[in-house]
């Protein structure tokens, strides 16, 4: 029987399905039905945290762009109409 990754004196209850260690009771985490360590769930729980931060960053982009995009479209467009006369 082999051991846990991270308590060498602990039988090993299941194997984390991210990395492939094999690992005790008190280091495995039951997820949706598999099982993580906990090295490899905090991993999964930061970049969950940063692909929402990179999705806010992306909108933030686009409303500030478009904007952008919006003002001068405006100005150029009241500027014509004032030399046009």
């Amino acid at each position: 029987m082999a051991g846990c990754a991270y308590h060498n004196d602990r039988p090993g209850i299941g194997v984390c399905m991210r990395c492939r260690s094999v690992v005790c009771a008190e280091c495995t985490t039951r997820l949706e039905g598999i099982n993580y360590c906990h090295a490899c769930l905090g991993a999964l729980g930061r970049k969950t945290d940063l692909s929402l931060g990179r999705l806010s960053q992306v909108l933030t982009a686009v409303v500030v762009l478009g904007g952008t995009w919006l003002f001068f479209a405006g100005l150029f467009w009241l500027v014509e109409g004032i030399f046009a006369r």
